[in-house]
């Protein structure tokens, strides 16, 4: 009895006010948790620490040790589920992953296990845990190939990806090659699924992330007159993300490259193929006059 005094009696040192007012209203409401109630009113004013990792397990702990009005069956595994469903649509997230890998972990052979396992990967995406979520769908997709939700799966595996690209197009894209490459996989393996519709918007998105870093890169070379490397650049930007938004200047910079390093015959190509897309392209002129000093200089 003394032990339990002294571990109530922790509780509030330990969390932060919010921590505390949420656990004394929404999980000590019931009859017999009135002693754990009446001491997180007395000690809350008392008591400022903010949140630390150990109390936020704590918290967990002693969310799921019981103090809830609710009697739930410990054996049905349907019940549990439902209710890690509620805490999971209450936003509550670590309480939620707790309670389904519980059914996991005692219910291997139900097929509450199996949903468990898939919202194992659904709390971690909406935790905003990207990598963790990539890794339980790729896990549930291994296992359960022929699941009647495959698709969503497959549309899960590819939206972990993308929301790991970041903004900055001056950073590490390859997520973005992974998202592409996950959600055209969708598209070839569920051609009628409903998440096609937004996979495709996705794709558009990740493509215009990697050709903005494409562009970044193709800038940085040419600001700083690295003209060959620039070329390289701008060719590619223009043979793999056409109508993106950066044809028109990736076909101006790529024939000043190539009057820079003296390779006029390629000029011209881009000259033409700038004037034949954009007939009256801003740089007109500018290319124009390049056009007669490279006939002049032969």
């Amino acid at each position: 009895m003394q032990g339990a005094v002294y571990r109530h009696a922790l509780i509030p040192t330990l969390l932060s006010f919010d921590a505390r007012h949420y656990l004394r209203d929404t999980f000590c409401s019931a009859d017999g948790c009135g002693n754990v109630r009446e001491l997180f009113m007395n000690r809350e004013r008392n008591f400022t620490i903010g949140t630390t990792l150990f109390g936020s397990l704590l918290a967990v702990l002693f969310l799921l040790s019981g103090c809830a009005g609710k009697e739930i069956n410990r054996e049905d595994p349907d019940a549990l589920f439902q209710n890690a469903e509620e805490a999971f649509n209450d936003q509550h997230y670590l309480v939620a992953l707790e309670k389904y890998r519980d059914i996991k972990n005692r219910f291997p052979y139900s097929s509450r296990a199996v949903d468990a396992e898939l919202r194992i990967a659904d709390t971690y995406f909406e935790q905003e845990s990207y990598i963790e979520a990539e890794s339980a769908y790729e896990i549930f997709k291994e296992l359960h190939p022929t699941h009647s939700k495959a698709d969503y799966v497959q549309y899960r595996i590819g939206l972990s990806f993308f929301k790991q690209v970041p903004d900055d197009s001056a950073r590490d894209l390859s997520a973005a090659y992974k998202a592409i490459e996950a959600l055209t996989v969708l598209e070839q393996k569920f051609p009628s699924s409903r998440y096609v519709t937004p996979a495709k918007d996705h794709i558009i998105q990740a493509r215009k992330r990697l050709a903005e870093h494409e562009n970044y890169v193709a800038n940085f070379y040419y600001q700083r007159q690295h003209y060959l490397s620039a070329s390289y650049r701008y060719s590619t930007l223009l043979q793999e993300y056409q109508n993106l938004g950066y044809d028109e200047e990736a076909l101006y910079r790529l024939v000043q490259s190539y009057y820079h390093i003296k390779m006029y015959d390629n000029a011209e190509d881009a000259a033409r193929r700038l004037f034949n897309q954009f007939p009256n392209t801003k740089y007109k002129q500018d290319v124009s006059g390049l056009l007669e000093l490279m006939k002049k200089k032969g």
